[in-house]
């Protein structure tokens, strides 16, 4: 299964940090990749740095959302607090092969909730879109915590006091 998340209404100056939580939160719980309906060179640089340095082959994109969204080839999914909770649907979600995960910073336009196949709450109380995707992608992809980044240049290795962050050399894997 490949799911890819489309970000929509980033703005700039306000939604920089939690933009790029969204963005490392869709790479490190398994998505393929990220859409952004607004242009961050500084943000997208951000994130290709992470995966050059953490590994994997997640990528980061600006399209035009509208088009984008009506022409994507698999389910889409829109995340919001007025949907159907994920539980009663996870199943029928899990039969697709290529999922499309939409997720706002400010008030979505109405027709995001008629292009989308599916609107799904994670829950029905106000809370971020970081934690709705990372549950989303948890309870999807049943992969979060076996997750390895290829390519990796830095890996943590756990530890129960202490940071241990180990450097690799060349094309090492994780």
């Amino acid at each position: 299964m490949e799911v890819f998340v489309l970000r929509l209404g980033h703005r700039r100056d306000r939604d920089k940090r939690i933009s790029t939580h969204v963005a490392l939160t869709a790479r490190a719980f398994g998505a393929k990749g990220i859409y952004f309906s607004t242009r961050d060179e500084r943000l997208f640089s951000s994130v290709r740095d992470v995966v050059y340095r953490w590994g994997g082959d997640f990528f980061i994109r600006h399209v035009k959302w509208r088009e984008f969204l009506k022409n994507f080839d698999g389910l889409r999914v829109h995340l919001t607090m007025y949907g159907i909770p994920l539980l009663e649907k996870i199943e029928e979600i899990k039969k697709h092969e290529r999922i499309l995960v939409v997720v706002g910073a400010e008030k979505m336009p109405a027709e995001v909730y008629e292009i989308c196949d599916l609107n799904i709450s994670i829950g029905n109380q106000p809370h971020s879109e970081v934690s709705a995707l990372a549950v989303f992608l948890d309870r999807v992809l049943d992969r979060t915590f076996s997750i390895k980044f290829e390519s990796a240049k830095l890996e943590v290795l756990p530890s129960e006091r202490g940071k241990i962050v180990v450097e690799r050399e060349g094309e090492g894997k994780s």
